[in-house]
């Protein structure tokens, strides 16, 4: 029995495919190549932004319109917000939400089998056990899902509900499967990382990392994004873990003080300052990336140019830019859109041009320098600091497997127009 999946948005939706997948594998289904009929397609989506929204029913309405026939089912964040909108296409054979979506794979597999053979055991949002990755070389782990944030302009906490953490003994039994079975990368995700609890509700972030490190032996563990008053002294010093990845995402949103404070961001740019200066102090060579929002209701040019040298002074590696875009049923809401989406658009390419640039220059501060590279399905290679290439020597590649660790040095970076560039590694002997 052959099967789609069209996984968008965050990693926790990547995990929480190969979970669903890890279930219908085990009883006889395979995914189906990119010109194959598949009998079942599962959309799993996002609704960070309006843009977001337009993609998945596109991507929706794409999947029933070239899979004439199959089932096709819905999943995800859009599918929690927006239920409705989502049954009413034409060709949706059902729409799970978040809280609903562990339990997708055992309907596909009751529908298949035209009769309710599969128990309906409790299943809550961690069930996804021993799920080993599918078609990449580092696996996801899902430790903390929900937000009880209040972010004037995020709509998550509708889609994903607040907080709630997995097991801590669950977590590292799931750390001890994966590196057993090869997984070279393991990657931490969740809505927010560092609101991890422990089981009497206190904060467990840093005791469940130092429960990780002390049985990393393999693999090497890489967070997936952490907000910024949980980078502290604790945290940078657990990084220092030759098993811990040098890279750090951590979202910024804005420069200005006001903005931030109209965000509810529960932070402001000297804080957020301090927090990155003293990363950078501890941990040499650390890939820094952050998210902005740009187009806020209050953002004014000025505000804008505060970002931006901000972000030019703490020397990210990396930008990912967002226009804002309304969401319903959010505090912004009633702030309006008063900002042209031309306006918008100019800002967007503006730091997407400063990414290039700062990423150029970080870039150029690791030519030279040796790391850890894991080789990935594609050829290429990713250091623990994320840095992406090829090697030099090609004949060299045909001695290596996939999800290798090697040992490589920075040759040379080539730029590339309106994208990242690669790097030129050499191995080191």
């Amino acid at each position: 029995m052959k099967i789609k999946f069209h996984t968008l948005g965050c990693r926790l939706n990547f995990f929480e495919t190969d979970g669903m997948y890890s279930v219908l594998r085990d009883r006889g289904f395979s995914l189906a190549q990119a010109e194959e009929e598949a009998q079942y397609i599962v959309v799993n989506t996002c609704t960070v932004t309006n843009k977001a929204d337009v993609k998945n029913r596109n991507i929706i309405r794409n999947a029933i319109r070239t899979n004439p026939g199959a089932k096709v089912y819905v999943t995800g964040c859009y599918a929690e917000t927006d239920k409705e909108i989502l049954q009413n296409i034409p060709g949706v054979f059902g729409v799970f939400g978040n809280t609903e979506k562990s339990a997708l794979p055992y309907k596909i597999l009751e529908d298949w089998e035209g009769k309710e053979t599969h128990p309906h055991k409790i299943l809550d949002r961690f069930s996804y056990s021993d799920v080993l990755p599918e078609g990449h070389t580092r696996a996801y782990l899902k430790i903390q899902d929900g937000c009880n944030r209040k972010c004037s302009y995020c709509k998550i906490p509708a889609a994903r509900g607040l907080g709630v953490s997995r097991n801590y003994n669950d977590v590292l039994d799931q750390v001890k499967y994966l590196q057993d079975n090869g997984v070279g990368e393991i990657q931490l995700t969740g809505v927010n990382l560092g609101w991890y609890r422990l089981e009497n509700g206190e904060k467990g972030f840093l005791n469940l990392l130092e429960g990780i490190l002390k049985i990393l032996e393999y693999s090497r563990i890489r967070l997936s994004s952490i907000e910024p008053p949980d980078v502290g002294p604790g945290l940078l010093d657990l990084m220092k873990h030759p098993r811990f990845c040098k890279f750090l995402h951590i979202p910024i949103q804005s420069g200005s003080r006001k903005v931030l404070k109209d965000m509810r961001r529960t932070y402001h740019p000297d804080a957020f300052r301090t927090r990155i200066e003293l990363a950078k102090e501890k941990l040499p060579n650390l890939f820094l990336g952050t998210d902005v929002i740009v187009g806020f209701p209050s953002e004014t040019e000025l505000e804008f140019q505060e970002t931006k040298q901000l972000l030019v002074e703490l020397g990210f590696a990396k930008l990912h830019v967002f226009p804002y875009s309304v969401r319903k049923g959010t505090t912004a809401e009633s702030f309006g859109d008063p900002i042209p989406g031309d306006e918008k658009k100019r800002r967007v390419l503006d730091l997407m041009s400063l990414s290039s640039t700062l990423h150029n220059k970080y870039a150029e501060s690791v030519i030279g320098k040796s790391y850890e590279a894991i080789l990935e399905s594609d050829g290429r290679f990713v250091t623990d600091n994320y840095l992406k290439g090829r090697l030099a020597d090609s004949f060299r590649f045909d001695t290596l497997q996939t999800g290798q660790f090697v040992d490589v040095r920075c040759l040379d970076y080539k730029p590339a127009k309106d994208r990242e560039g690669e790097f030129v590694f050499g191995l080191t002997l």
